[in-house]
């Protein structure tokens, strides 16, 4: 084998060499990034499902003040068109009286010209001065249902008022709330990571899964879920098919990606099967 022949069988060892230490340092820092990348989605998971809950608070509230708010528009609109119909009423009975008015000057005047007829005019005005009379309690009446009806406008905008500023106080906590929820998060992850060995979870979590399998002759379940879902023996499920209420079970043995219990209630009426839905029962 000539020189130049030994000189490339070299080389090409070289690169072989080379390139195996590339592949496995490149493998090595894929495991790495995977790992990373499991942690971070589970806590990126957990929060999102802690602020759907919260947002789901929230919606009911603001709803609920909505709801409220419109309720008292509607009762402001309402005051708002009585008290344009009666001020319309009272524009037309104060124009029947200022006319009734001028009939009743007219006819005085009549009765000091017209003596000889002081007692047909005489009757005349005792007429008149009753329809006026009858005017005159007609607009006192008017003027008291459009002080009604504006005081009942003045309550309708302080009822809306009071609605508004209810909703304005309710968001106002419920920004208070999430900030003192995250600054709580940020304290208890600090703890944690300041002490790796405290089990911090105090309560069953919200939490979703299939039946994996299912012996009710022996009365065990088992879910997909399991100790790296934080699932601990004692926790309880309620099983269900679509809308129908089929158990609730209770956690007795947890692997590590699967879960096993038994049924409390509900056995018998329709037996667990694979595939039917889990959710924590509350």
């Amino acid at each position: 084998m000539s020189t130049l022949a030994k000189v490339f069988v070299v080389l090409n060892l070289l690169l072989a060499v080379a390139f195996l230490g590339a592949a496995a340092a490149f493998l090595g820092h894929s495991d790495n990034w995977k790992a990373r990348h499991d942690v971070l989605k589970k806590g990126t998971d957990e929060e999102i499902s802690g602020l759907k809950i919260a947002g789901t608070n929230k919606d009911a509230k603001i709803t609920s003040l909505e709801g409220s708010v419109n309720q008292a528009n509607a009762e402001k609109d309402k005051a708002t068109k009585a008290e344009n119909l009666i001020s319309e009423a009272y524009n037309q009975l104060k124009k029947g009286y200022d006319e009734s008015n001028a009939s009743y000057q007219n006819a005085s005047r009549a009765l000091l010209v017209a003596q000889e007829t002081i007692k047909n005019g005489r009757a005349l005005v005792d007429q008149l001065q009753a329809e006026r009379q009858q005017l005159i309690d007609r607009l006192r009446a008017a003027n008291d249902e459009a002080v009604a009806s504006t005081t009942a406008k003045n309550n309708a905008e302080n009822a809306l008022e009071l609605a508004t500023n209810q909703l304005q106080d309710a968001n106002t906590k419920l920004t208070n709330a999430e900030l003192e929820l995250q600054r709580t998060r940020f304290r208890l992850e600090a703890i944690v990571r300041a002490n790796p060995n405290i089990d911090v979870a105090t309560e069953q979590p919200w939490q979703q899964a299939k039946v994996l399998q299912a012996d009710n002759g022996s009365n065990i379940v088992v879910i997909s879920l399991g100790s790296e879902d934080n699932v601990k023996a004692g926790f309880k499920y309620t099983v269900s098919r679509g809308s129908s209420f089929v158990a609730e079970i209770q956690i007795t043995n947890v692997q590590t990606k699967s879960a096993a219990g038994r049924v409390l209630t509900g056995l018998g009426k329709s037996p667990v099967r694979v595939g039917d839905d889990v959710m924590t029962a509350r």
